[in-house]
């Protein structure tokens, strides 16, 4: 079974079903059944249009000198052999889930280095260039060091989930339909649910023992391994996202201790 094929440029998105076309702009989602579909057409190099069978034309989000073509061609393939005339009638819209528009998005990125370049300039002029470099590099390291901080603790608290109430298996590895070996090992949970996990992906074996979490497997599981090298990884771990963020403690502060 093939993926559904995808069309997007920023905000506009066109996804290929089994029966239809999802088209979504501005937050609005237009469901186009593909019975309501005479053709695509190509308009451009990367430019596509919708043509329903009432000779309505909607455009397609602009892909590029590859994707275009394959999703025009995926579309002329799944249309069914009868047609509706109705064409645009048979479209239906609805609101999607609302989102942080991609302006505020950027706004708030460039605002975020305007205030981070301002701050080491301010930093530098007032207490000289080492001081203005070690609040260049403050900022980092709070962000590294705590994201690296919260990453163990999350990664130590579900292992001592998994330790007191985890369920091992043997996962095998995934091929691809080619033979090619894949980055992957797949095994099923007790209610029949097949789950992918990449945890020993570097190992060469056909085969690893994944303990995962009975309540939540898809998102709790982890390849089996010794009690100490657990500890000596998370500790490992947390050392180093500490030493990361206290450095970066030691930027921001330092100026003004």
């Amino acid at each position: 079974m093939r993926s559904p094929q995808v069309l997007s440029k920023g905000d506009h998105t066109a996804i290929l079903r089994d029966d239809h076309l999802t088209i979504e702009q501005d937050r609005i989602v237009t469901t186009v059944p593909l019975a309501a579909v005479e053709e695509v057409r190509q308009t451009g190099a990367t430019t596509l249009a919708l043509v329903l069978t009432d000779g309505v034309t909607r455009p397609l989000p602009e892909g590029n000198t590859y994707s275009a073509p394959a999703f025009r061609t995926a579309v002329t393939e799944a249309l069914p052999r009868r047609r509706d005339p109705a064409g645009s009638a048979l479209l239906t819209t609805t609101e999607g889930r609302g989102s942080i528009p991609r302006w505020a998005v950027w706004l708030g990125v460039l605002g975020f280095l305007g205030a981070y370049t301002a701050y080491v300039w301010w930093t530098g002029a007032a207490h000289g260039g080492a001081m203005g470099a070690a609040a260049f590099g403050a900022v980092p390291g709070l962000l590294i060091g705590g994201l690296g901080a919260v990453g163990a603790v999350n990664s130590a608290r579900d292992r001592t989930l998994l330790a007191r109430r985890g369920i091992t298996v043997v996962a095998t590895r995934a091929y691809y339909p080619n033979g090619k070996r894949a980055g992957h090992y797949t095994f099923t949970d007790a209610s029949g649910n097949e789950l992918t996990t990449h945890y020993g992906s570097g190992r060469a074996t056909n085969e690893i023992h994944v303990v995962y979490d009975p309540e939540a497997p898809s998102r709790r599981h982890a390849a089996s391994e010794p009690a100490y090298a657990t500890v000596v990884k998370h500790a490992l771990g947390l050392l180093t996202a500490g030493a990361v963020l206290a450095l970066g403690l030691w930027g921001a502060l330092a100026p003004y201790l």
